[in-house]
């Protein structure tokens, strides 16, 4: 065989058209994601704005609610004035009695105020706070001019430049049967208090709660700004524009204040002139969305990135390819006539190649061809193409080598071949022509095995999509199926149930019998879900023992309701494993499209919400995603995250209770009381933070905290008054199963040198139930440093006549829930005289809660009940006010 005299100069003019192929493909490719990309980026940035929006105007309409509780409650007041004038007493009525009701609005009211028909200010009422304060706020002399639509009118004065804080004034005219005008009643609001509300809620940087006078003036606003209260804003966009068309909405606006761009939810106040508006910046609405393009900008750069370095190896490889086959050419050029240079040469490279004539019979083969076909090399010179390599894709061969022989260029094809063994590889062949020493065309050809690439390539894309384990869908493909079925759903008007289910005891299984025995439950479990679920339902492993399914219901919800019953039973059944039985403890927490969100994420996080869900039943295995789960969820996070750094920012205080003697009204003693005010939610209630505090052990160092500064401020007092003051604190259950927790209460008492008597311990009846034997030691050890013990609440708990007798407490605490109905509930009464008859019996003190009428306390007198607190006596005072209590006490009793 000879070789041309320029056998590479085909070869070399396919190699540029190649390369801008591949270019051009790839560039195609990456456009199309790109393309992809922005559309996906574009809708999901409207939904973060529609959300926001929506959630501004829901804060709102619950601003507007509580707002509107507020106004009633004023307007009742001066709807009560309003009837004892229009009665036509001779004398103009006493307002105060107003202010010694307990009714909603008498936190608020600065003051009410009373004019004749002629405007001139006949009688005024103050709350006693008010009234003593160096600088009350003085009524005006006339009455207000009233206007508007609404009965109420609403203007705002004494604005403090300083803080903004101002006086709410509300207008009410009356008037007899006749319609002719009698007065007009006037009732003071501090504006302060409805500041404290609306900065409740976190909005972000730029975040407002602001409430308008349906003139535009700016009564209040959450944070505070001084500047604007007072201020009319009649022109923005909110009067001029959305409130003249509806009530309540949600709009995009540059704000009036400092020209920043915000989104902003509203809604009116029924019967009253105002308006509630909230807002936050439009860069913290998308600060989610920003995250998800960062995300989509990374993904595709990835992506990008991983197809030009495709390209590049295919191109790189192609070249070399290309490069060997011109090498082989001029190396038998080179070496002219000599077949057995060109052999050693082709038999040195390890990719098939062969060599036909123009009636496709092999010429000459190298040694990895033979080995890919089975045979020797030299059986196959002269045989036919057709009786040695796969014929399965003859015809696709001949097109290629006939169109290398007409145009002299070399073809390259993806192609699937059945090696000598019979099976079946992927193969990139690459043909181009040469010329023997006669002239005569033939073809040589290069094969490029990529069966494992392609195969580790496909096992990539199954893992991305599929569990390796069951074999069932992974999170990803999940969701994406989840969304696709959303969308269809929403356009045929269909629901969609979302389960997501957790095997509570499936871990039994590898913590009994090895890891290899949970693998195998775990795939057991998925073909479980492959047999017992219908083909129209999706199921998934998340993670662990959590899977997902979906279900698209025909027939509303109930079929999703009989859907989780009907799988949570199958699921609950005996699983045989090893030869031993176990059972998984299936628990299910579900979502429905469209109610409970619109994305499969929402969807798939509120059915895990659900199934999370604290506070249930323990034996309830199917939980429905409920909002108002959400939204104490949310809640009891947010006071979670403040309380994890309250003691250290010194935000909790002590309040000091008096309890009285009720035989000669004389103070024995307090009960320390822990209050909690945060910078972000305000004054939070014992009730809200102490069990979040005892859940997450935060408990025992607010605990430690509050005895330590019970017993130094036990000692301040002894130093002031000269004999001790006796003070009662609060253990929960945690802090009282605490290891160190004698060694603490000795520690205080010797740091403070708290005398014998001084202190008590008050605990629930919860704390008593378990571990009696530890308890009795504990107990029995509190008492020894000198420390008197009572339960708490006693009759509310696991009460036991057994522990009263075992325990050595002194005192107990009859329950505020037993003493509110005393005169109401001759149940009430008949537990209360039982307990005091019980305490008698075993030589305990009594002291009776909550007590707030002198109806109680008269009735406790009869029972003979020892001590008593409560706000008949007295609320809770801070610690600089109970030697000034003590001392007024010493002088009454």
């Amino acid at each position: 065989m000879t070789l041309p005299q320029d056998p590479t100069a085909s070869v070399g003019k396919t190699r540029p058209y190649a390369r801008t192929r591949l270019v051009a493909a790839t560039a195609l490719l990456i456009s199309v994601l790109a393309v992809a990309n922005s559309a996906m980026l574009y809708v999901s940035y409207n939904d973060a704005l529609r959300e926001q929006q929506t959630s501004l105007r829901n804060l709102s309409i619950a601003f507007a609610a509580q707002t509107l509780t507020v106004a009633q409650a004023v307007d009742q007041v001066m709807r009560q004035v309003g009837r004892v004038h229009r009665g036509g007493a001779a004398t103009p009525p006493s307002l105060s009695p107003y202010f010694e009701e307990n009714g909603p609005a008498q936190e608020y009211l600065l003051g009410v105020h009373l004019y004749d028909a002629a405007g001139h200010l006949i009688a005024s009422g103050v709350p006693a706070s008010v009234a003593i304060a160096s600088e009350p706020i003085q009524p005006p002399p006339n009455a207000p001019q009233q206007d508007g639509p609404t009965p109420v009118s609403i203007t705002i004065s004494n604005i403090d430049p300083a803080t903004g804080r101002g006086v709410i004034n509300f207008a009410r005219a009356i008037s007899n049967a006749r319609g002719e005008r009698l007065g007009t009643i006037l009732a003071q609001v501090d504006s302060k208090r409805f500041e404290r509300i609306y900065t409740l809620v976190e909005l972000g940087e730029g975040g407002s709660v602001t409430l308008l006078q349906r003139d535009g003036t700016m009564l209040v606003r959450g944070p505070n700004l001084p500047s604007g209260i007072g201020r009319s804003f009649k022109t923005t966009p909110l009067f001029v524009q959305h409130l003249p068309i509806a009530e309540r909405g949600g709009f995009e606006s540059v704000s009036p204040i400092d020209g920043v761009i915000r989104l902003y939810g509203y809604d009116s106040v029924p019967g009253f002139p105002l308006v509630i508006i909230t807002g936050t910046n439009k860069t913290d609405a998308l600060a989610a969305w920003y995250g998800r393009l960062r995300t989509a900008l990374g993904f595709f750069s990835l992506v990008s990135l991983t197809l030009v370095f495709l390209a590049w190896r295919v191109a790189r490889d192609t070249a070399r390819q290309v490069k060997l086959i011109e090498r082989l050419a001029a190396s038998e050029a080179r070496a002219e006539a000599s077949a057995e240079y060109l052999a050693n040469i082709l038999n040195a490279v390890g990719t098939p190649i062969w060599v036909l004539d123009s009636a496709r019979k092999f010429v000459t083969t190298n040694e990895a061809f033979s080995r890919f076909v089975g045979r020797p090399t030299a059986d196959l010179a002269g045989l036919p193409e057709h009786e040695v390599l796969d014929p399965g894709n003859l015809g696709d061969r001949e097109r290629r080598y006939r169109q290398v022989l007409d145009d002299a260029a070399t073809s390259e094809a993806l192609a699937r071949l059945r090696d000598g063994a019979g099976e079946t590889r992927t193969v990139i062949q690459l043909t181009s022509k040469l010329v023997n020493e006669a002239g005569q065309a033939q073809l040589v050809s290069v094969l490029t095995d990529i069966t494992e690439r392609q195969r580790a390539e496909q096992r990539l894309a199954y893992l991305a999509d599929f569990d390796s384990l069951t074999g069932l869908p992974n999170q990803h493909q999940f969701l994406r199926v989840l969304e696709a079925v959303i969308g269809d759903a929403a356009t045929h008007d269909r629901i969609v149930g979302t389960v997501v289910v957790s095997l509570k005891r499936l871990h039994e299984i590898s913590d009994l019998l090895g890891q290899e025995a949970g693998d195998g439950a775990l795939r057991q479990v998925g073909e479980t879900f492959r047999t017992l679920l219908p083909p129209a339902v999706v199921v998934a492993r998340i993670k662990g023992s959590e899977f997902a399914v979906l279900i698209a219901a025909e027939r509303g919800r109930l079929a999703i309701e009989e859907f989780v019953i009907d799988l949570q039973q199958r699921l609950s059944g005996l699983m045989t494993i090893g030869g031993r039985d176990f059972y998984l403890g299936p628990v299910m927490g579900v979502s429905v499209f469209p109610e409970d969100g619109t994305t499969a994420d929402e969807l798939y996080r509120r059915a895990e919400s659900a199934r999370n869900r604290e506070g249930g039943d323990d034996d309830e295995a199917i939980h429905f995603f409920s909002p108002s789960t959400h939204t104490d969820l949310d809640e009891r996070l947010a006071i979670e995250a403040q309380l994890r750094r309250a003691l250290e920012r010194r935000e909790f205080r002590l309040e000091y209770q008096p309890k009285v003697n009720i035989a000669d009204g004389r103070i024995v003693g307090f009960e320390a009381l822990l209050r909690w005010n945060n910078p972000v939610l305000g004054e939070v209630s014992p009730v809200l933070f102490v069990p979040i505090a005892e859940r997450t052990g935060l408990i025992i160092a607010i605990g430690a905290w509050v005895l330590d500064e019970t017993c130094r401020q036990m000692r301040s007092w002894t130093a002031s008054t000269g004999a001790p003051v006796k003070v009662a604190v609060n253990l929960s259950p945690r802090q009282f199963h605490q290891k160190d927790l004698l060694p603490s209460i000795r520690d205080c008492i010797d740091r403070w040198n708290v005398p014998a008597g001084a202190l008590e311990l008050e605990i629930t009846e919860t704390a008593l139930v378990s571990r009696e034997q530890e308890v009795d030691v504990l107990m029995r050890g509190i008492r020894a440093l000198g420390v008197e013990l009572s339960i708490d609440d006693f009759g509310t708990g696991y009460s036991s006549l057994a522990y009263l007798k075992r325990f050595p407490v002194q005192r107990l605490k009859v329950d505020r829930a037993f003493i509110r109905d005393l005169g109401q509930d001759d149940d009430s009464a008949a537990i209360v005289h039982s307990v005091i008859s019980l305490a008698r019996n075993l030589k305990l003190g009594v002291v009776a809660e909550g007590v707030e009428t002198e109806e109680q306390l008269a009735m406790l007198r009869d029972m003979a009940c020892d001590e008593y607190q409560g706000f008949l006596f007295s609320r809770a005072v801070a610690a600089d006010k109970v030697l000034a209590l003590l001392e007024v006490n010493k002088t009454l009793a």
